[in-house]
């Protein structure tokens, strides 16, 4: 069973906006839930932002009721939503204390967050910020970016692979209870986010994966 490995049992997913977890980990975290583990969400904004040209998108109260039925679709039923501005989540004192109380709560076993190369800044901030959190914590891996924030300068390292065979479907049914995203990205969107899992599942001779860089692991031994 996938949760035997004690590394697994509180297993903490930080991400910059609802929705981020889903796209990057939803399957895993859904496998997590299902093999008995404890999960939870941090979520560093409420995801309301307007562009450069005033355009408003996702308000506040409709982006987290969104969240919250996402995550339970995955089975998540704790999930934390802060207040960060959702362009300009900072890797400063604020930032890294509001994720250290988390931390220090829940202690978690694996903590997974943003990969530090993301383009979107809130990503790449949040990264950094959780790493810095999570410094007396000795497993945290980080998220594979996705189009169009995750166009760096620096090639993602994939170290950890994880089957996704079993909760694919749920990953993707997360993705299409965040509906103000969903109409704004339509069923493209859906379907990218399955190609890629399809491509690391290739990789790993299953069929669907998820795949994370890592930062730091400890290995457990029976």
């Amino acid at each position: 069973m996938f949760c035997s490995n004690p590394m697994f049992e509180r297993s903490l997913f930080v991400g910059a906006h609802l929705d981020d977890i889903e796209l990057a980990a939803g399957g895993t975290a859904a496998r997590l839930v299902n093999a008995g583990a404890q999960v939870r969400f941090l979520v560093m904004s409420t995801s309301e932002y307007t562009s450069y040209n005033g355009r408003h998108f996702r308000d506040a109260d409709v982006a987290v009721a969104e969240g919250r039925e996402a995550a339970a679709t995955l089975g998540v039923k704790e999930i934390d939503i802060l207040r960060f501005p959702a362009k300009d989540v900072e890797n400063h004192s604020a930032v890294v204390e509001s994720i250290n109380k988390v931390v220090d709560d829940f202690r978690p076993t694996m903590v997974f967050t943003h990969w530090p190369f993301d383009t979107h800044r809130s990503h790449a901030n949040t990264a950094l910020a959780t790493i810095a959190a999570s410094r007396y914590y000795n497993s945290v891996v980080m998220y594979e970016p996705i189009v169009p924030s995750g166009r760096s300068y620096v090639g993602f390292r994939p170290q950890l692979y994880i089957s996704i065979d079993d909760t694919i479907e749920q990953k993707l049914q997360a993705l299409r209870q965040h509906r103000s995203e969903y109409e704004k990205y339509g069923e493209q969107w859906i379907e990218g986010v399955e190609a890629r899992s399809r491509y690391r599942g290739y990789e790993m001779r299953t069929r669907h994966g998820e795949a994370f860089e890592v930062s730091r692991l400890e290995g457990t031994l029976a």
